[in-house]
């Protein structure tokens, strides 16, 4: 983008190191997805009896469901944070459930942007008010100028806006700047103004927009008022960039692959509808008299009827003047296609396969609950590592801020997602028992066996089962 770009350009002037790269282009492209419109894709130009139409491809809006649905499994209102007693977790959550901050709602959907961009940081400070705010920044809006690693201690924050005096607009940037060193915060900020929508402009005081908010502030702290969080996987398109990739990311031609059946499984109902093939003649008409004397034309058929398709046929090959086609829909063929889809994007993504499934209608998750040896549940506590240790920080700095005493913070996922062991184990035994599953299958996924193993335990457990008496009807001596 040619803004962070000339961003990029001003910073270096000041002797900061702002590597741009394509990331943020990336990010425009993750959010086209996310957002369920990508212009070069859903849009298209089909020749039709040589004329250009313009279509739109159908979406099943994949990308936002797999947001969603991580999101669920990594935090969800059930989720607590306590701290070392009462008085200290109720103080806590009055700032996070504060109106402005309101953390039950925000934090979950502030997340399911994180993973639909690839990167995203809260912020932390006290308003002119003196209230403590929360501030839930998007990916795109966000700078790393400091890092070591992966480990950013160094961000800005950008934020835009606009000045318009008739025709005249002035396109102002500020730029937050968030560092961590050693045992200091520091946040300073600048203004820039442009006559240009992709320019930064000229450094101009800050002060002249905003009067009653500090320039800069030094805090003594072990711990940043600032947060990043990413999807805990690998950049492989910016491989020296320390922000994060969606999870969308690597399955991009998997949504194009869906998003083709689905409107083409659309497309069957509407180009293999039932229609009547009739002779033009038959599209003709009579006149008729009614009582009074007066005269109407009337026509056989109904010609804004869709049903019929009038056509211009030698009457001699037309061998019936009206002639039903009844098209053959390939339904089920289209939902079997959809599905397979979907079972490799859903292991592609970490939810294992046969994660979701589409009935026709919609698409739904295969079951409530995850177990403890799927993949989704190994997904779910990879990215908790992350989310967890910035989340931790986030408490860390409002309890300093707020001057709440405390030698303890505990996360505490929600775990009614995941399916209780022994519970699964009996359902499945219930399973074998009728049929529905093979014992095969059982030590596979109940013991965590390979098929070679579970193969070689069933051949064992059929030998032990052969006693003397099954194998030559002979009963062995009690001596």
């Amino acid at each position: 983008m040619e803004l962070y770009e000339n961003i990029g350009k001003e910073l270096n002037q000041k002797g900061i190191n702002a590597t741009i790269g394509t990331i943020y282009d990336l990010m425009a492209i993750w959010k086209q997805w996310y957002r369920g419109n990508v212009n070069d894709f859903h849009y298209y130009t089909e020749r039709i009896n040589g004329t250009d139409v313009q279509c739109e491809r159908l979406t099943m809006n994949m990308p936002k469901k797999i947001c969603e649905d991580i999101t669920k499994l990594i935090w969800t209102e059930k989720t607590k944070i306590e701290l070392s007693n009462t008085k200290a977790t109720e103080r806590l959550w009055e700032v996070l459930n504060s109106k402005e901050n309101s953390f039950t709602v925000n934090f979950p959907i502030f997340l399911e942007k994180v993973l639909a961009l690839g990167s995203g940081a809260t912020i932390e400070y006290k308003n002119e008010q003196g209230k403590t705010i929360i501030d839930y920044i998007e990916g795109e809006v966000i700078l790393p100028y400091k890092y070591t690693n992966s480990y950013i201690n160094g961000m800005i924050a950008i934020s835009r806006f606009i000045e318009e005096t008739g025709k005249n607009k002035i396109y102002y940037t500020h730029l937050t700047y968030h560092e961590f060193i050693g045992d200091v915060y520091i946040k300073y900020n600048e203004l820039y103004s442009s006559k240009t929508e992709t320019e930064i402009g000229k450094e101009i005081g800050f002060k002249s927009k905003f009067p009653n908010v500090k320039e800069k502030e030094i805090i003594r702290t072990t711990n940043p008022y600032f947060q990043i969080y990413k999807p805990n996987i690998a950049n492989n398109f910016e491989t020296n960039s320390p922000l994060g990739i969606s999870i969308l990311a690597n399955s991009i031609d998997r949504f194009k692959a869906l998003d083709t059946k689905y409107d083409s499984f659309n497309n069957e109902f509407i180009l293999g509808k039932k229609r009547i093939i009739v002779d033009q003649s038959a599209m003709k008409g009579h006149m008729e008299t009614d009582k009074e004397g007066n005269t109407r034309f009337v026509q056989y058929f109904d010609k804004n009827d869709k049903i019929y398709q009038a056509l211009n046929i030698d009457s001699e090959k037309m061998t019936e003047p009206v002639k039903e086609i009844d098209m053959k829909l390939r339904y089920q063929e289209h939902i079997e296609s959809i599905n397979a889809e979907l079972n490799w994007l859903s292991d592609n993504v970490g939810l294992g396969s046969n994660y979701y499934k589409f009935n026709g209608e919609n698409t739904k998750t295969a079951t409530e609950v995850i177990s403890e040896n799927s993949k989704a549940f190994r997904t779910r506590e990879h990215y908790l590592t992350i989310v967890n240790s910035a989340v931790y920080d986030l408490v860390k700095a409002i309890c300093e801020i707020e001057g709440i005493k405390t030698n303890k913070i505990t996360i505490t996922p929600d775990d009614s997602v995941i399916e209780d062991k022994n519970a699964e184990q009996i359902r499945a035994q219930q399973e074998v028992t009728i049929g529905l599953k093979s014992k095969k299958t059982y030590l596979m996924e109940i013991k965590g066996m390979s098929e070679q193993e579970a193969e070689k335990e069933l051949k064992r457990i059929q030998e032990e089962k052969m006693s003397n008496t099954e194998a030559y009807g002979i009963i062995p001596s009690e001596e």
